[in-house]
């Protein structure tokens, strides 16, 4: 065996060593990717439920605002004609910033004694008058309203009038 026979044989010896480290290598890399995908998948399951437990918290927090809005204004009173009452049945005094109509289109037909923005007691009465022309009428007077004492925030109360 000469020099060369040596050599070769070493060069094939590290060539088979140098092949068993990449296949080592790929098989390595492919769990790791296999690995990666599965944390993948599982990151986005997991984004999706917290992304829908948000929801529910939302929702949730909506409902318990809704149930704990002030109760500042009576149902409607009906006076004689086209006039219609809300008394401030909160213990604080109210502005009320604007009145709006449903539907948009009978915001005409609705007079409002005396002007807005306006202050109103405890007790106070809010009057108004909705009318009606060629089958249009208002169905629902929306109360705008802050409390006096605070810069915000605004409020709403839907009232049925017709």
């Amino acid at each position: 065996m000469d020099m060369g026979d040596i050599v070769g044989i070493i060069g094939g010896a590290a060539a088979i060593a140098g092949a068993g480290v990449a296949i080592w290598q790929a098989i390595d890399a492919r769990r790791a990717r296999d690995e990666a995908r599965k944390s993948s998948a599982d990151a986005a399951a997991l984004a999706a439920d917290s992304n829908a437990a948000w929801q529910r918290i939302a929702a949730a927090q909506e409902v318990v605002a809704q149930a704990h809005r002030p109760k500042a204004w009576s149902d409607v009173k009906r006076g004689p004609g086209d006039l219609r009452t809300f008394r401030n049945t909160s213990e604080r005094p109210i502005v009320v910033t604007r009145l709006d109509v449903t539907p948009q289109e009978a915001q005409p037909l609705l007079r409002v004694e005396g002007e807005l923005p306006r202050r109103f007691k405890a007790g106070e009465l809010l009057e108004i008058y909705t009318e009606a022309r060629l089958g249009l009428s208002i169905r629902i007077v929306t109360i705008i309203w802050r409390f006096d004492d605070e810069d915000g925030p605004e409020h709403d109360s839907p009232r049925r009038v017709s």
